[in-house]
């Protein structure tokens, strides 16, 4: 039982917790009154209206960037005034080049593992990822010499979307380092290494919730189940999308929110907090992850079914309510949250007058692997036996409860499939409760019937089978790893081979016009350093082809014999919207099983 003072995460909860409470209801009332008077604001000029949602979205979120800040600080502040342990002489903490050294001997399969994977991270890393292409068009105007300022195209991507959606931080670890380097091999390297302390901090969860033991095969096991799913491919091989850090931020809290559990310090459960916070926004249902943890915790404690943790009725509740310090102020960010998400999300969207992006696809599909139904019936065993009073609940119970309701969450907003990049914060725990189940039943089991070496290679061969079974499957890691790679790589010898056709024919002295369609390449000013004396774009939608760079810019154009139609990545479009391709000759296909990758000539 906890006796210590809170004093802290009191004051915490006052503030944050009391304060976001209060704005919530006042911003609140704004919205209920823009939601009953939308004739009004129909009525409005759409110039007024998008200026001012510019200006108040500007304002709004430069204030709540410095609360995040304001309140960042004063965490920091508190956790390093807080002792890191127990005891009163600890020796000296080893440099972490020396703890990496040793690690690397402790783990030598798994550290090649590691380094392999990350050397084919980094090699297939390019310019050509989907957003990338329009986010950091300008990054090399200015030589590097003005790099360290905002970028228009993230602000506008995350916060400034009035469209219901909310993850204003989404993106901005990539937002930062463009100020340090326009070079996105280094950012998959810095991916990377995101990627490994991911899995390292995973298997930790499962040592600690395991009493500090473990296996010699515990990370190896971890490495190969995490780095071989479909959702690892799309995050860590594209780097684009928020699960990635969502998914980082995620470990480091149930890790330290694991330490303070076991130890009951308060380091611990300040940093656990400090995680928390940022976790809500980079995905608008992550608040769930969040939260449900705290909340499992005060649920199952308060009816004895946690270790260190009281009754509700067996405490005074001031003492009661020190003793749930730490979760209390991490469920006040729930409050916090969503007075964010109505002051920056739901007023100015409804001032826009339109509906939540993607609405359509709420619960529009469900697609569950071997991985989730591992993980259901992990949650479902662990409610059975807590039922029946045959163990206790842990910080992994909380957490499994958070994936389970954070993937419904995304069920019911926009459909929910295993395989998808917004599963990956869901496989993530996967993997660590089917390494608990391996080292609580199946470890103890082998070791007194097998030697060490056979224990280890029994891991091996279990975790390979799992990973096999799940390769005879669709959407599998390698589809998705060689299928992102070949895109990258075909939209990047389509362009090269553009510019090398455009030159060739310019030095010839032929005319170069350059037709291209709608694709990621729309809005992309790679297009614009081709070669050619017209850029010329059709609209899928009104059928029309314009001129969009050099001779006679802004102006219709009809296609003329000898003209170049790049089809980097619109692929079946061009047909499906009106181009007669039987009057263009192809001249080059990067694959001839794909439908896009190609260049054709006019007639």
């Amino acid at each position: 039982m906890r006796a210590r003072t809170m004093g802290f995460e009191q004051r915490w909860i006052l503030w944050v917790g009391g304060v976001s409470a209060i704005t919530l209801v006042i911003a609140t009332g704004l919205a209920l009154w823009l939601q009953f008077n939308q004739t009004r604001l129909g009525q409005w000029q759409v110039a007024d209206k998008n200026a001012l949602l510019t200006t108040y979205n500007d304002i709004s979120h430069g204030i709540w960037v410095t609360v995040l800040l304001m309140l960042t600080g004063i965490l920091i502040r508190s956790i390093s005034s807080c002792p890191s342990s127990n005891e009163s002489h600890t020796s000296a903490p080893k440099p972490w080049i020396s703890q990496l050294a040793t690690s690397i001997k402790c783990h030598p399969v798994t550290s090649i593992v590691l380094t392999a994977y990350v050397i084919i991270m980094v090699q297939e890393s390019s310019w050509f990822f989907k957003e990338i292409l329009t986010w950091y068009d300008d990054i090399y105007t200015d030589h590097l010499l003005n790099n360290f300022s905002f970028r228009q195209s993230f602000i506008t991507e995350t916060m400034r979307r009035n469209d219901f959606r909310f993850f204003p931080l989404s993106h901005q670890d990539l937002h930062a380092l463009s100020w340090l380097t326009p070079y996105t091999k280094v950012w998959s390297l810095v991916s990377a290494i995101e990627l490994v302390i991911t899995i390292v901090l995973g298997c930790k969860v499962v040592q600690i919730i395991n009493k500090n033991k473990s296996s010699t095969s515990l990370l190896l096991m971890g490495s190969l189940l995490f780095l071989f799913t479909s959702a690892t491919a799309y995050n860590y091989f594209q780097f684009i999308y928020s699960e990635r850090f969502l998914t980082f931020l995620l470990a480091a809290y149930i890790y330290q929110y694991c330490l303070y559990q076991n130890s009951g310090l308060q380091r611990n459960g300040r940093l656990a907090l400090l995680f928390a916070l940022f976790i809500p926004f980079f995905k608008d249902s992550a608040i769930l992850l969040a939260i449900v943890p705290a909340i499992t915790t005060i649920t199952l404690g308060s009816i004895g079914k946690m270790e260190k943790y009281p009754r509700w009725n067996s405490l005074k509740p001031a003492d009661w309510a020190k003793a749930y310090g730490v979760e209390l102020a991490i469920c006040s960010l729930a409050a916090f949250f969503l007075a964010s998400f109505v002051i920056l999300s739901a007023l100015p969207s409804l001032v826009a007058g339109v509906q939540r992006y993607d609405a359509h696809l709420g619960f529009s599909t469900l697609g569950l692997d071997i991985r989730l139904f591992i993980l259901i019936g992990f949650i479902a065993t662990r409610l059975w036996l807590l039922y029946r009073n045959r163990t206790q609940a842990n910080a992994l119970d909380g957490l499994n409860f958070a994936v389970f309701f954070y993937g419904f969450s995304l069920y019911a907003l926009v459909g929910f499939e295993g395989h998808n990049y917004m599963a990956l914060p869901i496989q993530f725990v996967a993997v660590i409760d089917i390494l608990m189940i391996w080292e609580i039943l199946i470890c103890p089991w082998l070791r007194k019937r097998l030697s060490i070496r056979q224990t280890q290679a029994a891991a091996l061969g279990a975790t390979l089978l799992l990973l096999g079974i799940e390769d005879r499957q669709a959407d599998t890691f390698k589809h998705r790893a060689s299928h992102l790679n070949w895109k990258q790589r075909s939209w990047r010898k389509t362009y090269n081979k553009a510019d090398k056709v455009a030159k060739e024919a310019k030095q010839k002295g032929e005319a170069v016009n350059l037709i291209y369609s709608k694709g990621w390449f729309k809005n992309s000013e790679e297009m614009k350093k081709l070669t050619y004396d017209r850029l010329v774009y059709y609209d899928v939608e009104s059928k029309e082809y314009r001129v969009k760079d050099g001779i006679d810019l802004g102006m219709l154009y009809s296609p003329r014999t000898g003209d170049y139609l790049i089809d980097i990545d619109t692929g079946k479009k061009l047909s499906e919207n009106g181009i007669d391709l039987s009057k263009y000759q192809l001249l080059y296909q990067e694959n001839t099983n794909k439908k896009y990758a190609r260049i054709f000539r006019h007639r």
